[in-house]
């Protein structure tokens, strides 16, 4: 059995913003896997629930108003590749995101090959 060290990154997206951030990432990593490339998941819409804080500049809602707006989890692996990591982080979320502080979360996960 191979064991395949990955970063596992998910990123939450408001629904309206799911292509450009796809887009976002594709232009700067192919996201290659073996004989696949582009390779992504996400989930069925579901809800985002925040808060701006005085002194937050929100692209949606007000300070001190509870804001709830529809949402997808968005996955994708890559190789542990911490350049490589945050190039897609810094030129393929953050701006193409609408959020002035897009939620990122990154795991070291290991991907089993039988054979």
């Amino acid at each position: 059995m191979q064991r395949v060290p990955l970063y596992r990154v998910v990123v939450f997206v408001p629904v309206p913003a799911l292509e450009a951030v796809k887009q976002g990432i594709l232009s700067v990593d192919a996201l290659v896997a073996g004989d696949y490339e582009h390779g992504m998941w996400w989930s069925v819409p579901g809800f985002e629930q925040f808060r701006p804080r005085v002194g937050a500049i929100p692209t949606q809602g007000e300070a001190g108003q509870t804001e709830v707006v529809d949402s997808v989890r968005l996955e994708f692996c890559l190789p542990r590749d911490p350049q490589r990591l945050q190039r897609i982080l810094e030129h393929g979320i953050v701006p193409h995101h609408p959020w002035q502080v897009p939620v990122v979360q990154v795991e070291e996960i290991e991907l089993l090959l039988a054979g």
